[in-house]
């Protein structure tokens, strides 16, 4: 029944007399107003019920029981008797009531359709006059493959897929390297005044020979003189409220990053990324990757920009207080040890987060070279492994356990600065 609830019981509304009932105790005939068919009744008999359900839910009954409590029954039914008599056009009748519903809801339709058209509206001026970094690269893979589709995989024995990636060829085939965790999210990029997402514009279908092509930016949020220096966009009727989630605890962060310095990393969530459903609570970013726009203009032109060095990346993420990704360094970059480390990745965790490991993510210590190699497309030999988390060679010092690490990283404290990983999401 359309009885506002008792919170909002205007004052000197008549009050019930009756006192609250036990749970299980059979109701007495507790008294009703008079049935005369005035409004005065109905917003007595009104008041009656709300205060009847006030006293029957402290005392431990659900709503459910409430609802079907004999006296609420009782109440329920003598109201609406007393509604039926009342005058057609009467403001207290139930189909005024729905009328009047009904008609707040589509004026809030309204409201918020108009409040969207100038939020994207603000959003679509805000792009156009932004600076737009440089877009996060494609990533070729590490192995020779062969297949499309489902059946697209690494072809034994391990062999560099030189041609694409350029590891296993020039003056220095084997080199030294960083190997970072491959995280499975949605790729963000971020300078001190704007976050964008990144926008697979091939849809996973080659559309170009040109795979530069592939990618653009999409305006997620931004700051500035016209917002007061706050960010925008996050808040808005058609942002993802669950990217707000993951990046609010770091806008404070961004906020300090130098002028044409942009930030790369993957947005992970429980409920974006199937991979961390277990995960109940998860919300965060995972940075892998820096890129510093050339000299020129204030921050250079739209585009330009130069990838840092990964260990400048650990360099800042640590200096901006930013999550990395796991990682370690070899000194030499060798195919069959490469190959032997992603078949045993297929039964570990990221370093930070107890979900499958997705892959790696190679890249030359001391060059542009980088690769990219998901567990998904290695055969993986039956061996019993048991499940552990991303972690070999020099290690961070303390890494705990999976999902130890997990529950840290669900408390908000930051994840080690040894950590690895430069996402590009293929």
């Amino acid at each position: 029944e359309p009885e506002p609830k008792a919170s909002h019981r205007s004052e000197g509304r008549p009050r019930s007399t009756s006192t609250p009932l036990h749970p299980h105790e059979r109701p007495s005939s507790a008294p009703m107003a008079s049935a005369g068919g005035s409004a005065d009744a109905v917003a007595a008999l009104g008041a009656e019920i709300r205060d009847l359900k006030v006293a029957l839910k402290a005392s431990g009954l659900k709503s459910a029981e409430i609802n079907r409590h004999p006296e609420v029954v009782a109440k329920v039914q003598a109201l609406q008797d007393l509604k039926s008599t009342l005058d057609e056009d009467d403001p207290n009748r139930d189909e005024a009531f729905f009328a009047r519903q009904r008609a707040e809801k589509e004026q809030a339709k309204k409201t918020e359709k108009a409040l969207a058209e100038d939020q994207r509206a603000q959003l679509q001026a805000a792009e156009a006059r932004a600076h737009r970094p440089r877009v996060q690269r494609k990533i070729f893979h590490l192995f020779t493959f062969a297949g499309s589709g489902p059946k697209f995989h690494y072809e034994p024995p391990p062999r560099f897929n030189a041609e694409q990636c350029g590891f296993g060829a020039g003056p220095e085939p084997h080199p030294a390297v960083y190997i970072t965790e491959k995280w499975d999210g949605t790729t963000m990029q971020a300078t001190s005044q704007h976050v964008f997402k990144r926008l697979d514009l091939w849809g996973g279908k080659r559309k170009s020979d040109d795979p530069s092509q592939r990618y653009d930016l999409r305006l997620v949020a931004w700051r500035g003189e016209d917002t007061g220096g706050r960010w925008w966009g996050l808040d808005f009727v058609d942002a993802e409220r669950r990217f707000k989630e993951c990046l609010e605890r770091y806008l404070l962060a961004l906020e300090k990053l130098d002028d044409g310095l942009c930030v790369y990393f993957e947005v992970v969530h429980t409920d974006i990324n199937t991979t961390y459903k277990e995960l109940p609570g998860l919300a965060g970013i995972r940075a892998f990757d820096f890129s510093r726009s050339v000299a020129g203009p204030p921050q250079g032109a739209d585009g330009e920009g130069r990838f840092l060095p990964f260990d400048e990346t650990v360099a800042l993420a640590e200096r901006f207080g930013l999550p990395l990704v796991g990682w370690y360094r070899r000194d030499r970059l060798d195919a069959d040890t490469m190959w032997s480390e992603l078949q045993a990745a297929a039964t570990q965790h990221y370093a930070t987060a107890a979900a499958p490991l997705e892959g790696f993510v190679v890249r030359e210590a001391r060059g542009d070279r980088v690769a990219k190699a998901r567990v998904e497309h290695v055969q993986v030999p039956a061996i019993a492994a048991a499940t552990g988390s991303f972690a070999k060679a020099p290690a961070p010092a303390k890494q705990g356990d999976a999902k130890k690490a997990s529950q840290q990283q669900q408390q908000q404290q930051q994840p080690p600065p040894q950590q690895k990983r430069q996402e590009e999401g293929q």
